[in-house]
């Protein structure tokens, strides 16, 4: 049998000696069914030709005319518009798990009751990963593939190595050892855009400065204006202030608040003596006459605890650096045997991190520091007080039970950017050069006299962790604190150490006489930053509600994190930001305003509570209950006045302080990521055991992020959201008696706050 053929255009040869086609093979088993069976059918040559003929035919028809191949029906249309609108990006998942962790087909099952936790940040997740890359697909029981469950490398890696499953993971393994620590992201220091704002002001590009007069009235020219005075201070708002973003310790916040208020905001939506609030927003600062009241700080019961457990835990904190830089900066081969005899010096070529050995390495022995006044420094001493200013032309918003301002906080400059010390300082470079001289005197230019000792690498240096229950009790500290906190370190070292000691002396900063340091102009002891100011209506508890919820949250939910989370019922790992804004204090006036003639002030307290507990329905809103349990009062860092028993003065509204978070979130706007961790605030919200009460889009906020970054830097592509507004938040009682009602309003709020975003739990 032989079979040839040659296909031309349009054409199809085939020579056929007794060749056929039977397609009568079944391929398939024959169905169960009883259909009468057909003859096989058979194909000879001629009918394959016909078949080609007719196809060809009908192709090389459409090729001639110019037509398409295609029917007329099934054209394709151009599309009007370009591909990338047409493809919504807003839909695209980009943070999702992609890995699956593989299991040995006869390993145990992984259940809740053997699980073992992995790397957590302090908000008490399971859940968390460096990367996405650290987030796996597992399977529960090997032998269901099906039975599927979401887990991060370093519990899955705990696991496999308590229960011996190594073998099919090595990789993976492999990799979650070498995963990072949690850690704690720091907001931008706006160090470096104060000092750019201060030379403007120098110079005169922005700011304002008060016209200063004399006895007799007379304007007074400015000095020199390479002193800060010549410039300070400048009328309120007369530049854009840097948004204050960094943290400040409830117990370093300051104790006295000096509020500026011109058009008398602070009566808010009632009277006292200087009239109604005066809301004209075009008015300026210099058109009133200044008007100061005095506040001070209040905390709650709960803030009066926080303040005390920050203030060890920066003790403790304090006492591990100094443990550190003890051996670090003062290394026992000196011949002193602690750091109080010492002498003072840096090493040149410092011990590297890693246990060594490695060579000798030089320490610089400076001569005695002359002690030296520091003027700066006793004026940021002796600054315990803030300034508030606030203006109708920078409101915000108004609620129906506060109203919100941008305003100006001056305060004492080193809570925010502390200034270089006025000190005595130290030429490095010079020193640096001497050191070089003074080696090359002893070695020899090229080394040749060297003391073959210091060529030997027989140093060696290591940081080891231990017990530091000595330095500070942490038995009542909460069970999500950063278990690094209650570890002390010490170094420990062993080998020599090649001491020189320098001829350079100390300098004076403003007047240097090395050509390595630029002199340093004087500085302001305060800055002014923006932040949120919000006062509060009269006879509403709902701003003293909030500001004990501030001070009672754990400090990590206003904290960046690094890494991700992965919460339930949420599919897809989203960033650790922060919940909740910054906190910056809750302050009352010192001169009671509500005091009438003839009252003492145990009285005016009583009918304080009073009047919060009758806080009424407003625009349909009931107000919960004010619980006296969270109530304020005064602490020990809170300034002291006695009652004004004066004429009736009334209505000063309290101040609460927070940070700038943004403007409100709109969720149309935003991609399917940027909702998904819009949506996991209100889910870690409710895994820190608190329940919002509110939980509107109004009450979310979004600005540029991320906040690590420059503002030149920041991308709307980037946002950081945070949660607002908690004076109806209420977290599960301990003893768990309205348990039953937390979590009804938990899965009421998930269910409003998911329709909000359009998103899906599957």
């Amino acid at each position: 049998m032989s079979l040839k053929a040659a296909i031309g255009e349009g054409n199809a040869l085939v020579d056929v000696n007794d060749f056929k086609f039977n397609f009568s093979a079944p391929i398939h088993p024959s169905p169960p069914f009883d259909f009468p069976k057909e003859d096989p059918r058979t194909f000879t040559a001629k009918d394959i030709i016909a078949i080609l003929r007719f196809h060809n035919a009908k192709f090389k028809k459409g090729k001639r005319s110019g037509e398409s191949r295609l029917p007329t029906k099934v054209q394709p249309t151009k599309a009007k518009t370009p591909i990338s609108k047409a493809f919504n990006k807003k839909d695209i998942r980009g943070r999702m798990i992609f890995q699956h962790w593989p299991r040995s087909p006869k390993g145990k099952d992984i259940t809740p009751e053997n699980s073992i936790p992995g790397k957590c940040t302090p908000n008490g997740i399971q859940l968390w990963g460096a990367t996405l890359g650290d987030f796996y697909f597992v399977r529960r029981k090997p032998d269901l593939p099906n039975l599927i469950t979401i887990s991060t490398g370093s519990k899955l890696m705990n696991w496999m190595k308590a229960n011996e499953e190594l073998d099919y993971a090595k990789d993976e393994i492999w990799d979650a050892e070498r995963e990072e620590e949690p850690r704690v992201i720091k907001p931008w220091s706006p160090r470096v855009k104060i000092e750019e704002i201060e030379e403007n002001i120098r110079l005169g590009k922005v700011g304002k400065p008060i016209v200063k007069k004399d006895m007799k009235g007379k304007k007074v020219p400015p000095s020199d204006g390479a002193n800060f005075s010549s410039s300070w201070p400048l009328v309120p708002f007369s530049y854009k202030t840097e948004r204050l973003t960094s943290s400040i310790d409830i117990n370093h916040l300051p104790t006295k608040l000096v509020v500026h208020d011109p058009w008398n905001l602070l009566a808010v939506g009632s009277v006292n003596e200087y009239g109604k609030a005066e809301r004209r927003p075009r008015e300026e600062w210099e058109t009133k006459p200044d008007r100061t009241h005095i506040y001070k700080l209040q905390f709650s019961k709960d803030g009066v605890e926080r303040a005390e457990r920050e203030g060890n835990k920066q003790a403790m904190s304090m006492q591990k650096e100094a443990l550190l830089n003890k051996v670090v900066n003062h290394p026992p081969q000196l011949g002193f045997v602690d750091a109080e005899n010492a002498p003072e010096g840096y090493f040149i070529h410092p011990p590297p991190a890693i246990p060594g050995p490695f060579e000798p390495p030089i320490f610089v022995v400076l001569p005695p520091q002359p002690q030296l006044s520091d003027p700066v420094s006793k004026l940021n001493d002796a600054l315990e007080e803030a300034h508030l200013y606030i203006s109708p032309s920078h409101i915000i918003g108004v609620g129906n039970h506060s109203v919100a301002y941008e305003a100006e906080w001056e305060l004492p400059r080193a809570a925010v950017a502390p200034p270089p010390s006025t000190g005595l300082i130290i030429c490095k470079s010079c020193v640096a050069s001497d050191v070089a001289r003074i080696i090359r005197e002893e070695d020899g230019e090229h080394g040749e006299r060297m003391d073959p000792k210091w060529k030997v690498k027989s140093a060696e240096m290591k940081i080891v962790a231990g017990d530091l229950s000595a330095v500070s009790d942490e038995s009542d500290a909460d069970e999500h604190e950063d278990q690094s906190e209650s570890i002390s370190y010490h170094a420990e070292f062993t080998g020599p150490v090649r001491s020189v000691r320098t001829t350079i002396d100390w300098q004076d900063p403003f007047h240097p006489t090395c050509q390595h340091i630029k002199p340093r102009p004087e500085v302001p002891p305060t800055v002014k930053m923006r932040v949120v100011g919000k006062v509060s209506n009269q006879h509403d508890a709902h701003l003293a509600r909030e500001a004990a919820n501030y001070q009672s949250f754990e400090k990590h939910m206003s904290e960046h994190w690094s890494g991700l989370n992965a919460l339930p019922p949420l599919h897809d790992p989203v960033p650790v930001g922060p919940l909740v804004p910054q906190f910056y204090g809750y302050y009352v006036p010192e001169q009671r305003f509500e005091v009438e003639d003839g009252r003492d002030e145990e009285d005016s307290e009583e009918d304080g509570k009073e009047d919060g507990e009758e806080d009424g329905e407003e625009d349909g809103e009931e107000d919960e209950e004010y619980d006296s349990e969270d109530g304020y009062e005064e602490s020990e860092m809170s300034t002291t006045s006695s009652a004004q028993n004066t004429k009736f003065l009334g209505y000063l509204s309290p101040i609460m302080l927070l940070e700038d978070c943004g403007s409100i979130v709109k969720p149309e706007q935003l991609t399917h990521d940027q909702r998904n961790e819009a949506l996991s605030l209100i889910y870690r919200f409710h895994h820190a055991g608190w329940v919002h009460g509110s939980v509107y889009a109004r009450n979310i906020l979004a600005q540029p992020g991320p906040i690590s970054d420059p503002p030149s830097e920041r991308s709307q592509r980037t946002p950081s959201f945070r949660l607002i507004d908690f004076g109806r938040s209420y977290r599960c009682d301990a003893e768990g008696s309205n348990r039953s009602i937390w979590v009804e309003d938990k899965y009421h709020e998930q269910s409003s706050t998911k329709n909000l975003f359009g998103m899906s739990m599957f």
